[in-house]
């Protein structure tokens, strides 16, 4: 039973925002305040409202990530639909301001963030400190979670912290990098402070002091603040119970539809079919273009093509690797159609673009190679060397010894191989090669030598520097020229 999003379900219809199957993401602010948030009931539905709008921007996240990273590309070079123009954009970082998946991802994200406002805004009409100090740990983990993604994504971003009106938000000028992670940081302390280190059964799913805590040492590590990214993952690695799930099927099960929030995952943003508005169309998305129900129900669109050399990456003895992705399908006449596309996300919907699928955000094997990351930097590489190695061991592979690791370059290149094949398709590899520095290099060589790039007949351009950050939705910058 997937009860946060049972819960959300019914947040969302006592609400008015669920339709029969249809989900309108209005503001709660918009539905009548003046008769909610009375009760602690209204309170707790107003946050479950919170956790359902964090889809919104994960269904475009990968766009952003993955395909502009060196795991994926375009399936088709020649089409002219206007559904794959865009991202083809993206897949040869030749994207302007104009972009679409560019201008959803920040009207999404913003949107839930005015939700998240508007809760933390309501706070002192709770009685009780215990729900009233939940409720703010798990809004300022939301409210980060976004601020996060947003000030790695874009070249400038608005702090919004409160609940604004039209006028106020034609006023507002970008903030600064420094005060956007100034004020991450100060949410995820909060929510690290205030959030609860476990849930009963009934509200699996909500944030904990554990992914707030993963969440703010993934921030430090970004800023390169090892040492407090290390104190961090210490404690999680040694109190939060979490696990790798092991054996011939652990990573097959730690995305299994029947083993969702298992040990392994610390946060994941999560999606419940059966024609409810809240299943994930992500499962279509990848599936193989013209594969008519032989994959999936309802075809699938291929957006997100693993590319030839990231599958070729993997050893035939790696566990990750069917559970990652497939090389093809049984397609008519049962003869086998060689066509790689992602699994990690796969369920077959009984409704097309309607699957059961969670999608991770925050993994336990992701803290280890974090924490294996952290202790190489501060000084620490035998250490760091023995969580390198558990992720990889437990994908079924050799462990890497000192020889292998003897400098510091050669522990970050098998580093960000382990974190490659590990979180593919999880929307990781783009901020780990902006980390690194690596954008432009890793780019150029993929367009000389992935085939696929060949076939553009106008040529694939060198990566642009100015294209690594996304600039601001043009329909904004609209707005505030008026």
């Amino acid at each position: 039973m997937k009860n946060l999003t049972r819960n959300i379900l019914a947040g969302l219809f006592s609400l008015g925002l669920l339709t029969g199957c249809e989900l309108d993401l209005q503001p709660i602010s918009e539905i009548g305040e003046g008769t909610f948030y009375r009760t602690d009931a209204d309170f707790n539905t107003a946050i479950i409202a919170a956790y359902s709008g964090m889809q919104a921007p994960i269904l475009n996240e990968w766009a952003l990530t993955e395909l502009r990273s060196d795991n994926t590309r375009m399936h088709n070079s020649q089409t002219a639909s206007n559904i794959y123009i865009p991202l083809r954009e993206l897949d040869l970082m030749t994207f302007t301001s104009e972009q679409a998946n560019i201008y959803n991802y920040w009207a999404d994200t913003y949107h839930n963030i005015s939700r998240v406002n508007t809760v933390l805004d309501k706070l002192d009409g709770i009685q009780s400190q215990t729900l009233r100090d939940q409720l703010q740990g798990e809004a300022s983990f939301i409210r980060a979670y976004h601020y996060f993604n947003l000030v790695r994504l874009y070249k400038e971003v608005f702090l919004v912290d409160r609940r604004i009106n039209a006028k106020e938000a034609v006023n507002f000028t970008p903030s600064t990098t420094e005060q956007i992670y100034q004020f991450i940081i100060s949410d995820l302390t909060v929510a690290s402070a205030k959030l609860p280190k476990s849930y009963p059964t009934a509200s699996l799913g909500r944030a904990t002091s554990w992914a707030a805590k993963a969440l703010l040492a993934k921030v430090y590590r970004t800023q390169r603040k090892y040492a407090e990214a290390e104190t961090l993952l210490a404690e999680i690695v040694s109190g939060s119970g979490a696990v790798l799930l092991t054996g011939s099927t652990g990573f097959q099960q730690v995305f299994s539809i029947s083993n969702e929030m298992n040990k392994e995952i610390l946060f994941a943003v999560r999606f419940k079919a059966g024609g409810l508005g809240l299943g994930s169309p992500l499962a279509n998305y990848f599936a193989p273009q013209n594969s008519g129900a032989f994959v999936i129900n309802g075809d699938g669109n291929h957006f997100n093509k693993p590319t030839d050399e990231l599958v070729s990456l993997f050893d035939e003895k790696d566990l990750r690797k069917t559970t990652s992705f497939r090389t093809g399908y049984i397609g008519s006449g049962g003869k086998f159609v060689p066509d790689n596309y992602i699994y990690k996300y796969y369920s077959n919907p009984a409704i097309s673009q309607d699957s059961e699928n969670d999608f991770p955000v925050i993994r336990y094997s992701d803290v280890l190679l974090l924490y294996a990351e952290a202790l190489m930097e501060n000084g620490k590489t035998s250490m760091a060397l023995t969580y390198l190695n558990q992720v990889r061991q437990r994908a079924g592979l050799a462990a890497y010894t000192m020889a292998d690791v003897d400098t510091k370059e050669k522990f970050i290149e098998k580093l960000l191989l382990e974190r490659r094949l590990e979180l593919a398709f999880e929307n990781q590899r783009w901020f780990d090669l902006v980390h690194f520095g690596l954008v432009k290099k890793t780019l150029d060589q993929q367009f000389k030598s992935e085939i696929f790039y060949n076939e553009y007949t106008f040529g694939v351009a060198p990566v642009s520097e100015d294209k690594i950050l996304i600039p601001i939705p043009q329909r904004e910058v609209d707005i505030f020229n008026q």
